[in-house]
C-alpha cells in the first residue's frame, strides 16, 4: 500500500499541488504565475531529451529482477530525483515511484516486476510526447483565439470527429469538491498518476474557454487569462532576461521610430518637389507620377527590402 496522498487543485487562479507522505508534507505552489502557465510550460519542455536516461532505468530494473540486488534501484532513484524538480507535473512520479522502490527493498517483496513494472517507466518520455502534440492539436482547433468565424461548440464537435490517437484522452478521475485555503470551494484532484495532473489542467482550460495566442516574439502559444489584445507572451526570451513582452515592446518602438524617421526623409523630399510646381521646374502630372513611385519605394524600406540609405538616395535622383 502506498503511504501518500496528494491533492491538486486552482484557488484564486494559482495552482497548489500538496502531497502528504507519513509525517512529510509538500506542497508545491505556484502562486507568482497564473494558471495555466505550468500546462504551457510541459507542452514545450523538451521531454524526449530524458530518454536514453528512461530506457537506461529500465535495464537496471531488470537486472533487479534477475539478481535482486538493491543496488541496482540506485540509477532508477537517482533519475527520478533528477526528473522530479524539471517539473511540477513530475514530482508525482518521483514520489510514487520512490514509494515503490522501498517496498521492492524489503526482503519480503515477492512480485517486484509487477510493484515496478519496467516499461511503464520506459514509456513516460514517448507517453508525455504523445500529450503534447495532442495538447498542442487541441489548442490549434478549440481554443485558439485567432479563430474568430466558428463557434466554440462547432469547434469541440470538429475536435471531437478527428482521429482518435490525434485527440487528447480525457480519463475518469477522483475529484471532490472541497473547502479549500479557508477562502472557498473548489474542484481537488486526488490523481492515481502523473498523467492526471496534465488531463486536470487540459480539462480546466476547455471548461473554462481559457484562449491561446501564439506569441508574436517566440511563436508559442499563451493564454488569454487577463488582457485579450497582448500579442506577447511573459517568457523569458533570452540571456539576458528580457521577456517576450520586453522584446516586442522594444521592437515596436524600434520599428516605429524607424517608420518615424522614414516619414521624415519622405515629407521633406515631398515638400521640397512640391516647391518645384510652384516655381514651374515640374508640371503637376510628374509630381504626383513621382509621388506614387515614392510611395512605393518607402513600403520597400519598410518591409526591408531595401535599406533607408538606398531610400534616402531613390528619393533624391
Amino acid at each position: 500500500m502506498s503511504d501518500f496522498q496528494c491533492k491538486f487543485y486552482l484557488l484564486d487562479g494559482a495552482e497548489t499541488f500538496s502531497c502528504k507522505e507519513g509525517d512529510a508534507e509538500y506542497v508545491i505552489k505556484i502562486a507568482d504565475r497564473p494558471f495555466p502557465d505550468s500546462l504551457l510550460s510541459f507542452v514545450y519542455y523538451d521531454i524526449n531529451s530524458w530518454e536514453p536516461r528512461f530506457h537506461e532505468a529500465e535495464r537496471s530494473l531488470i537486472k533487479f529482477y534477475q539478481t535482486r540486488d538493491t543496488t541496482c534501484l540506485k540509477p532508477v532513484q537517482k533519475l527520478l530525483d533528477d526528473f522530479k524538480g524539471e517539473h511540477p507535473y513530475f514530482f508525482y512520479l518521483w514520489l510514487d515511484w520512490s514509494d515503490q522502490l522501498k517496498q521492492a527493498e524489503a526482503p519480503d517483496c515477492k512480485n517486484p516486476t509487477r510493484l515496478l513494472p519496467h516499461k511503464e517507466l520506459a514509456h513516460v518520455p514517448s507517453n508525455l510526447a504523445t500529450m503534447q502534440q495532442q495538447i498542442l492539436r487541441l489548442f490549434q482547433t478549440v481554443l485558439d483565439a485567432s479563430i474568430t468565424d466558428v463557434g466554440f461548440s462547432i469547434r469541440v464537435q470538429a475536435y471531437e470527429q478527428a482521429p482518435s490517437l490525434q485527440k487528447f484522452d480525457f480519463q475518469p478521475m477522483k475529484i471532490s469538491f472541497e473547502f479549500v485555503g479557508e477562502k472557498q470551494f473548489t474542484e481537488v484532484l486526488y490523481p492515481q498518476s502523473m498523467y492526471d495532473l496534465i488531463d486536470f489542467s487540459l480539462r480546466k482550460c476547455v471548461q473554462e474557454k481559457i484562449m491561446m495566442r501564439t506569441c508574436k516574439n517566440c511563436g508559442r502559444y499563451f493564454a488569454l487569462t487577463v488582457h485579450g489584445s497582448t500579442e506577447y507572451c511573459s517568457r523569458v526570451f533570452d540571456s539576458r532576461g528580457r521577456t517576450c513582452k520586453e522584446v516586442g515592446a522594444m521592437r515596436q518602438y524600434v520599428q516605429s521610430h524607424a517608420q518615424d524617421e522614414l516619414l521624415k526623409i519622405y515629407r521633406r523630399e515631398y515638400k521640397r518637389r512640391f516647391a518645384w510646381i510652384r516655381a514651374g521646374k515640374i508640371s503637376q502630372e510628374a509630381f504626383s507620377a513621382w509621388s506614387k513611385e515614392a510611395q512605393k519605394e518607402k513600403e520597400k524600406c519598410e518591409t526591408g527590402k531595401i535599406s533607408k540609405d538606398e531610400f534616402a538616395q531613390w528619393l533624391k535622383r
